[in-house]
């Protein structure tokens, strides 16, 4: 298989503080992303020929993690230690909380499985300690902690058969695999996939063909990777502060690829690079928006949370 190399273009200049989460909501079509610093849900439509714009936000007024279709209309949003119900109209009800405590460990990246359980991490307030752990929680609302020593929750997802489960711990720079029992929602023979010496690895989509697609947060990159580990292809973008991607559009062909303003600078040791990479990104063009790329895959939908 050919290296693919290619450029993403900016959809949305969205400025986000921290842009995370695409998640594409096939029964709406549309894409879900949040700016996660400043509490705010984005919708983006497309119209099918490669224009993407906002349509509408929500303005939560609250740190989030991320923002997930649900079945029952609305959205489920994981923020702090709590799990909650966004209604189309911004009305806010509780679901479940995680047994944590907000000043140490915040809620990040989420993902619904094949069967509609919600599954969410965390990670430390002070970046340092493995505080953090991954949470599975059900359409019940029992929340059941299926990792823990976690550094940074971030990217997961799961292959097309259901079998694997890929999960990404960003301080310890790796992309993890794990067996997966779809019908118990438990993970097992945990292995490490593949690493990145530079760079923090991020959010994680996987596609129709069962490769993984990997935001290399700091490098501007989205790697694309066979599922045992071999780099494919890499997608560029304007800004090395690139967060997360997921596949989406009418067809299920766009990548869609989230972004931040700025680089913190506390971030930088942890993911191994100098003052110059954030100075790029604070006057990189674009930095904070939604781009986008057709790479030749297509890949699935958000699964709406069950609950």
């Amino acid at each position: 298989m050919a290296f693919l190399s290619s450029k993403a273009t900016l959809a949305v200049d969205a400025r986000d503080k921290n842009g995370e989460g695409p998640a594409w909501d096939a029964n709406a079509t549309r894409l879900l992303w949040s700016d996660n610093a400043m509490g705010i849900i984005h919708e983006g439509k497309t119209d099918g020929a490669g224009a993407w714009h906002e349509s509408r936000r929500w303005n939560l007024d609250r740190p989030i993690g991320a923002a997930i279709p649900r079945v029952k209309g609305g959205l489920i949003v994981v923020g702090s230690t709590d799990i909650f119900v966004l209604d189309e109209a911004g009305k806010t009800s509780a679901f479940a909380s995680l047994d944590a405590d907000p000043n140490l460990v915040t809620l990040n990246d989420a993902k619904c499985d094949s069967r509609g359980r919600l599954w969410a991490g965390t990670y430390a307030t002070d970046l340092s300690t493995a505080r953090g752990a991954l949470y599975r929680i059900d359409p019940d609302a029992t929340v059941t902690a299926m990792l823990t020593s976690v550094t940074i929750s971030n990217g997961l997802d799961w292959s097309p058969d259901d079998s694997t489960f890929y999960y990404i711990d960003s301080l310890k720079r790796s992309v993890d695999a794990f067996d997966f029992d779809s019908s118990s929602g438990t993970i097992s023979n945990r292995r490490t996939l593949l690493t990145v010496d530079v760079g923090g690895p991020d959010g994680m989509a996987v596609d129709r063909e069962g490769h993984l697609w990997v935001a290399v947060y700091g490098l501007g990159e989205v790697r694309r990777y066979t599922p045992d580990g071999t780099l494919l292809g890499c997608i560029e973008i304007s800004t090395p502060a690139v967060t997360s991607c997921a596949f989406g559009g009418l067809d299920g062909g766009d990548l869609l690829i989230t972004s931040v303003v700025e680089i913190p600078d506390a971030v930088l040791p942890i993911i191994g690079l100098g003052k110059e990479v954030a100075e790029k990104a604070a006057k990189a063009p674009g930095a904070g928006g939604l781009f986008v790329c057709r790479p030749g895959v297509t890949g699935l939908p958000a699964t709406p949370f069950a609950g």
